[in-house]
C-alpha cells in the first residue's frame, strides 16, 4: 500500500497530477477542488494516496489532506459508488458540507453531482449516516452549525450545474462561474463534465480570477 507520495509536480491535467519520486513518475487522480491546492510544476508536494489494485491496472487516488482521503474511503464502502464517482462527489461538494449533509440525510447536494441519482444519494446517506455523525463529533464540526445552502444556479442544470459547483469550490464567484459555463455550453464545447470544466477554466483565466 502506498500511503503517501512526496515528490516533484511534473504536470497537472483536469483531474490528474503527475508526481516524480526518485525518478519514477506516478499518475495520481485527484478531486478538482484539491488539484488547485497543489504547487506549480517543478515544486515539491505531499499527497496522501489510496491504491486500488484491479486485475488489469493499478490506480492511485490522491488528496492534499488526510480528511479528504478518509471521506473518499468512506464513500467507497457504499454499494454502487466507485472511485470515479467518489472523486466526482468530492470535486463538487466540500468535505464539511458533504459530511453534514449525509448526517442529516440531506440528499440534495449529492444529487447535484453528475452520476448521482436519487437512489444512490439516498443509499449514501443511509449507509454512512452513523459514520458521518461520529466523524462530526470527533472532528468538532458540530460547532460549525448546519451546512451551507447550495448555490442557486438559475437556468443551469445537469452537467452545467455540476461544473458551476466545481468552479465555485475552486474559488470562483458563482455568478462568474455560471457565465463561463453557459458560454461553453452555448458554444457547443461541452461533452462530459471534465470537458466543460476545462473549457470554462480557460475562459476564466482570460478574464482573471477574483
Amino acid at each position: 500500500m502506498i500511503g503517501y507520495l512526496r515528490g516533484v509536480v511534473k504536470g497537472i491535467k483536469v483531474d490528474t497530477v503527475f508526481i516524480e519520486v526518485s525518478g519514477i513518475g506516478y499518475r495520481v487522480q485527484m478531486p478538482l477542488s484539491q488539484l488547485e491546492d497543489l504547487p506549480g510544476a517543478g515544486e515539491e508536494c505531499l499527497v496522501h494516496t489510496h491504491l486500488i489494485n484491479r486485475d488489469d491496472s493499478l490506480s492511485l487516488y490522491g488528496f492534499t489532506d488526510e480528511r479528504g482521503l478518509e471521506i473518499f474511503r468512506m464513500l467507497l464502502e457504499v454499494s454502487g459508488v466507485g472511485p470515479r464517482l467518489a472523486l466526482n462527489i468530492l470535486s463538487v461538494v466540500p468535505v464539511d458540507d458533504l459530511i453534514q449533509g449525509i448526517s442529516a440525510g440531506d440528499t440534495s447536494r449529492l444529487q447535484a453531482v453528475h452520476g448521482v441519482g436519487r437512489k444512490t444519494a439516498a443509499r449514501i446517506c443511509v449507509d454512512l449516516k452513523e459514520k458521518a455523525r461520529k466523524y462530526i463529533r470527533e472532528s468538532g464540526l458540530e460547532s460549525l452549525g448546519d451546512h451551507a445552502p447550495a448555490v442557486d444556479h438559475g437556468p443551469v442544470s445537469g452537467i452545467g450545474a455540476d461544473a458551476v459547483s466545481a468552479l465555485s469550490n475552486l474559488g470562483y464567484r458563482p455568478s462568474e462561474a455560471k457565465r463561463a459555463v453557459m458560454k461553453v455550453l452555448e458554444g457547443g464545447e461541452g461533452g462530459d463534465l471534465n470537458s466543460v470544466i476545462k473549457a470554462s477554466l480557460q475562459i476564466l483565466s482570460r478574464i482573471g480570477r477574483r
